[in-house]
């Protein structure tokens, strides 16, 4: 959470402030990108050590430079070996099982640069990257780029913007558009506040623990009570503080993408992740799922373009999962999302003749509860570690 005290949260209030008048009387988009940077620092390091913004900014800057060299000669090589050291670098900072190949001195000055919000700048980064490869940046802008990378209020948990996106907005001057949206923000802060701060410690108890429903419902209630409970705390807290960093962003000007569209009325699972951590989703389609599509094409033939999307969203999940954490726990709770949009795909054609006859309420409206149950069970694998599920496992059916 952004406003973990009331000295970071009185820090955010005048720089918001400060930042905010000195957008309506001057309208410069370099003063603009001045102010976020210095706002970037002044709040970071509440968050984070200044040694881990250090070295971040020394991988960011180096980032920069591959990106600034690939604009003008595309290779696939160089990026290639980029994108393989920056992943490289975060799975030997992140998994255990990594570090241990190498020296404890080697482990101790990776581990100097903290978890926070390392993956949505591994993110931001790799999206940079591809895109100056692509030639598809609109600006090479030193400030914006760091900026995009650092911007405080998505720094810990998203949304996942483009560069474009931000350095457009850093630079616009519309006075009315900037008031509309610092009057849309303070709504959605507010609203996010009351999701995070209200709403989420009165459920968040019984959403991880089964155990205290268990004198009162037994095993498999309290079991299921519990599940419930998690699936809907972690939509509330979760966009909770997505509402925070867009409206937080909205009082700056700038209009960050959304990152929830109702997911829990999805009526099947690939809707489900159209509207679940939408900026994550489409990150992993455009930079994982598509480039594996292209790459499985080229040792395959038409007739097997249903394996080759199976595989691809196999693989693609199982990077979700591993991205979420380093235990098997999340491996499996990947895999559960890439069985089911693998099987989504398959069966959809042999089901909709047998459902042709229902009413569109009626199909919906199953395709709903399905698609929810689904993904409580998935939440499931999410909430409790490998040795838990056992646990879990031998309660139930004892």
């Amino acid at each position: 959470m952004l406003f973990e005290s009331y000295s970071l949260f009185f820090e955010i209030v005048m720089f918001v402030i400060v930042f905010v008048t000195c957008r309506f009387v001057f309208q410069k988009g370099w003063l603009n990108n001045l102010l976020i940077l210095c706002g970037n620092l002044l709040i970071l390091t509440n968050i984070v050590t200044p040694r881990s913004i250090f070295w971040l900014s020394v991988l960011a800057l180096l980032a920069f430079g591959a990106g600034w060299a690939l604009q003008r000669k595309p290779k696939v090589w160089p990026l290639a070996l980029s994108l393989v050291l920056l992943v490289a670098a975060f799975c030997c900072r992140n998994y255990p099982l990594v570090q241990s190949f190498f020296s404890e001195s080697f482990a101790k000055n990776v581990n100097v640069i903290e978890k926070i919000g390392l993956s949505y700048i591994l993110f931001r980064i790799i999206h940079w990257l591809v895109e100056s490869y692509r030639g598809s940046l609109r600006s090479c802008n030193l400030l914006s780029y760091f900026n995009y990378l650092f911007f405080f209020p998505t720094f810990m948990a998203g949304p996942i913007d483009t560069y474009n996106n931000f350095d457009y907005y850093v630079h616009t001057t519309r006075v009315k558009f900037h008031g509309r949206m610092a009057f849309a923000g303070v709504g959605r802060v507010f609203w996010g506040a009351v999701k995070t701060l209200l709403v989420v410690p009165l459920i968040l108890p019984y959403a991880v623990d089964y155990h205290l429903f268990y004198d009162m419902m037994g095993a498999w209630g309290g079991f299921i009570a519990a599940a419930l409970l998690y699936s809907a705390y972690i939509y509330i807290d979760f966009s909770g503080y997505c509402d925070i960093a867009i409206g937080m962003a909205y009082l700056m000007g700038i209009r960050t993408p959304e990152n929830f569209a109702r997911p829990y009325l999805a009526s099947n699972i690939s809707e489900f992740w159209k509207r679940w951590h939408i900026t994550f989703s489409t990150f992993l389609r455009i930079y994982v799922f598509k480039p594996l599509i292209a790459f499985f094409n080229r040792f395959s033939i038409r007739r097997y373009r249903m394996v080759v999307s199976v595989c691809a969203y196999l693989l693609t999940f199982l990077v979700c999962g591993l991205w979420h954490g380093s235990t098997f726990n999340f491996v499996l709770w990947g895999l559960w999302h890439g069985i089911g949009l693998s099987c989504y795909k398959v069966l959809r054609p042999r089901f909709l003749p047998h459902i042709s006859s229902w009413s569109p309420k009626t199909v919906r409206s199953v395709g709903i509860i399905a698609t929810f149950l689904f993904v409580t069970i998935g939440w499931v694998f999410f909430n409790y570690s490998g040795d838990e599920l056992l646990i879990i496992v031998k309660m139930l059916f004892s």
